[in-house]
């Protein structure tokens, strides 16, 4: 059941994060899960404004062609601040070039498009579900272009069937590209041939009861470590 402002108790307070559900709840012949929808709300509004996050949006069709598109859970695509996740030899390419330049120092990187997937600490995870989420992500999230993101806490760009109109107050993002080359994904609209060859990432969003959130980065197979 979603939170209901107007049935509340005049005297108490209403969080930021419940009227920011409240607005942007499901509609009644949806056919998705409340529970995880208000989750996936609840992990978009911690990025957004406990980490200043932008551009971000939900996503329930986010792989055209996934046998059951349509009972799978929302995923989320949002662009952080700064870069997560660069991979080690990357790392050893972007101080040569520094070094090549006269340079010293960390050189300025652009940052890239991420996945999110919300879920909650009491949630039991396998390998095979992490699997299945991976099989229908692509590799990189693509720069939907339907709407405005999400800039203040009334407004949430996501997807719910492309090409209908939503009810979060902005219009409908287009559909995901399922190879996840021909959308950079990335702030400046380039492509990062580092990500494009390595395994599938995503971010592991999970809330605790206490409504902390903790962020895992999750690789869909094995990558090199870090070098310190």
């Amino acid at each position: 059941m979603s939170f209901d402002p107007a049935m509340s108790d005049p005297d108490m307070d209403i969080s930021a994060v419940q009227n920011f559900i409240a607005a942007n709840s499901l509609p009644k012949e949806s056919t998705h899960e409340p529970n995880l929808h208000h989750l996936a709300l609840q992990i978009a509004h911690n990025l957004r404004f406990q980490h200043e996050w932008s551009e971000i949006r939900l996503h329930y069709h986010f792989q055209e062609g996934s046998a059951d598109a349509a009972g799978t859970r929302p995923v989320i695509s949002g662009l952080p601040p700064k870069r997560l996740y660069i991979h080690p030899d990357e790392q050893i390419e972007l101080l040569q070039k520094q070094r090549n330049a006269g340079k010293a120092g960390w050189p300025d990187v652009v940052t890239e498009r991420e996945w999110v997937l919300p879920s909650h600490l009491r949630e039991p995870w396998t390998l095979r579900r992490f699997a299945q989420v991976f099989d229908r992500l692509s590799t990189i999230p693509p720069n939907l272009t339907g709407g405005p993101p999400m800039l203040d806490a009334e407004r949430l760009e996501w997807s719910s069937q492309p090409g209908k109109p939503n009810h979060g107050g902005s219009s409908v993002s287009q559909g995901s590209n399922s190879s996840g080359t021909a959308s950079a994904g990335r702030q400046g609209g380039e492509q990062n041939p580092w990500r494009l060859n390595q395994p599938k990432r995503m971010l592991l969003g999970t809330l605790d009861d206490d409504s902390n959130v903790v962020y895992y980065i999750v690789h869909d197979g094995i990558v090199k470590p870090r070098q310190n």
